[in-house]
C-alpha cells in the first residue's frame, strides 16, 4: 500500500459521510436519489440513514486499524 493511501481513503469517506449526513437531514429520499449517481438508490429515508451509519462504521474501523 502506498504511503498516504489510508489518509486519502479516510478523507474521501469523511467527505462522503458529510454529504450523507447533510442529505439525510435536509432532503426527502427521492431528492437524495436524484442528486447521487454512485450511491445506492434508497426506497425510504431509513435506508439512506442505514447506509450513512454503515459508512460511518467503516470510517471508524479504518481509523482504528
Amino acid at each position: 500500500m502506498r504511503k498516504g493511501l489510508k489518509q486519502d481513503i479516510e478523507g474521501l469517506l469523511e467527505n462522503y459521510l458529510g454529504d450523507l449526513e447533510y442529505w439525510c437531514s435536509t432532503m426527502e429520499v427521492d431528492n437524495i436519489n436524484f442528486v447521487t449517481a454512485g450511491t445506492p438508490s434508497f426506497e425510504e429515508i431509513e435506508d439512506a440513514n442505514a447506509h450513512r451509519i454503515l459508512v460511518k462504521a467503516v470510517l471508524k474501523e479504518l481509523r482504528d486499524a
